[in-house]
């Protein structure tokens, strides 16, 4: 069984790579995520980031329109990662499920 610092890494390293699959940094994604989380709108969003508004739009734009299980990766991932939560290993096994299971479709 993986430690709890293993599996966040695993994790941050899955969101890292699907964030820039996405033309996404993942580290404004994390930021933009976490505010919009905690209820703030893109104005409010983007002046306690110093990411313009229209990159905090885009970036939910492209959120709202991606794969389910690519939406769910980046979104509880991050919070995930910021909260540093020890279930990253339950969470990346879902993910392995969904996966495994689109690709029998």
């Amino acid at each position: 069984m993986q430690s709890n610092l293993q599996q966040t890494d695993e994790l941050n390293r899955r969101y890292v790579a699907l964030a820039k699959k996405q033309g996404l940094n993942p580290v404004w994604l994390k930021e933009i995520i976490d505010y919009r989380n905690r209820g703030f709108n893109h104005s409010q969003v983007a002046a306690r980031t110093g990411i313009s508004r229209e990159t905090v739009a885009n970036y939910l734009q492209k959120l709202g329109t991606m794969e389910r299980q690519d939406y769910w990766l980046l979104v509880v991932g991050a919070g995930l990662i910021i909260a540093g939560i020890g279930i990253a290993n339950y969470f990346l096994e879902k993910a392995d499920s969904a996966k495994k299971e689109n690709e029998k479709k």
